[in-house]
């Protein structure tokens, strides 16, 4: 029979180790209070409503574009172009 999560999590510190970082809150997503703050007057600057499929999205000059989600996680986001 299988190990059990738990068992696998007690005797693989390597697992564990990814479990708990994979489970605590905040994650890869997390961003700073001025982060989202800067976000959001650009959202609001380029009429972009609240659940729009629609992203402001930071060009490599600072300025910041309205672009589909869609597009902007596809190439990555933040990853550079």
């Amino acid at each position: 029979m299988a190990k059990s999560s738990t068992q696998t999590y007690k005797t693989n510190a390597a697992s564990r180790a990814k479990h708990v970082k994979d489970n605590s809150p905040g994650g890869k997503y997390a961003h700073s209070n001025a982060y989202k703050r800067k976000h959001a007057s650009e959202r609001s600057k380029l009429k972009i409503p609240k659940g729009s499929k629609q992203d402001a999205s930071k060009q490599p000059d600072g300025s910041y574009k309205a672009e589909s989600r869609k597009t902007n996680r596809g190439r990555g986001g933040g990853q550079g172009r």
